[in-house]
């Protein structure tokens, strides 16, 4: 049998009718990180006490042991993103938009286990809490008290460990782009606000997202404070190109056309590759949501990428 696809954590990608205990075991007790090849070692790095996701042995034995063939032929996608020659520091970036997306979504175990790879590949605590901070403008007091009850007390006497998270080509922290110049002296939006405001988006993505318009309207005080609390979520722990790409993930999985456009834009204007956010907004259809949703992705991004 030729090999195209593999092996991958002790499957055979290549064989869908015969898959051996062998390669289930081997798959089961791999070292894996957040879904993905340990590049650390063996499983035991994570700790006696931490040996690794909870749902490899549950949600994972479950089509092992019945319907190994799907399995099989779920991994031959993941071993496709691999072939797009994007992954070098894209890994680091999308178990950040896992753990954003199970913020958004309520799961709790989900948070904890792509804390714990984000910390097995460099994360600091105040990286971690940028995306936390990012998820929480959408998953708001809710996400939150997930995230507390997920990982709180690991917070509370986090380990950082001696190595630097790899990051695509060009991604580094860089606040100044983030800021239009709101007056702080007073919370009411004056009209050098609004015209600050209009003017960043015009100046960085060359649209006006619908909402600055109707929040200017009808509640000005509103639209000051959001801005302002975007600008602030991030304070030069993670790249500035993490902002637009965990909106990318988000918008494509809650199935907001308008976010997604504005996150599209944003990614172009700051230096995120097109593979890039395609293979974003792929893998969180793929993973939440369902191959249709990449019609929507289709009719919003068409004239963007």
């Amino acid at each position: 049998m030729p090999e195209i696809y593999g092996v991958r954590d002790g499957l055979n990608l290549d064989n869908l009718d015969v898959t051996t205990d062998d390669e289930i075991n081997t798959y089961l007790t791999s070292a894996r990180i957040g879904g993905h090849e340990s590049v650390y070692g063996q499983r035991i790095i994570r700790g006696p006490l931490d040996p690794g996701p909870r749902y490899d042995m549950t949600a994972n034995s479950l089509w092992l042991y019945t319907r190994p063939d799907c399995a099989k032929l779920h991994m031959r996608v993941s071993a496709g993103w691999r072939s797009l020659g994007i992954n070098a520091g894209i890994l680091t970036a999308s178990s950040s938009a896992n753990m954003h997306t199970y913020i958004n979504q309520g799961w709790e175990i989900g948070i904890e286990n792509c804390m714990r790879g984000l910390q097995m590949r460099g994360f600091t605590r105040n990286q971690v809490m940028e995306v936390v901070m990012h998820a929480q403008l959408s998953a708001g007091i809710r996400g939150l008290e997930l995230v507390s009850r997920a990982i709180g007390i690991i917070l509370g006497d986090y380990v950082e460990r001696d190595i630097k998270p790899d990051w695509p080509e060009g991604w580094a922290p860089d606040m100044e782009p983030f800021y239009c110049g709101l007056d702080k002296s007073t919370m009411q939006l004056t009209p050098r606000d609004l015209q600050n405001i209009e003017e960043w988006y015009e100046r960085t993505i060359g649209w006006q997202p619908p909402r600055v318009r109707f929040l200017a309207r009808y509640e000005p005080v509103t639209l000051k404070s959001w801005r302002a609390k975007w600008e602030g979520v991030f304070r030069g722990a993670l790249p500035k190109q993490m902002m637009p790409y965990l909106s990318l993930r988000h918008n494509i999985v809650s199935g907001n056309p308008g976010g997604l456009k504005e996150a599209a834009l944003l990614a172009r204007a700051w230096g995120v590759t097109n593979a890039i956010i395609v293979n974003t907004i792929v893998q969180g259809a793929y993973y939440f949501c369902g191959p249709e949703r990449m019609d929507m992705a289709e009719e919003v991004l068409a004239d963007v990428l």
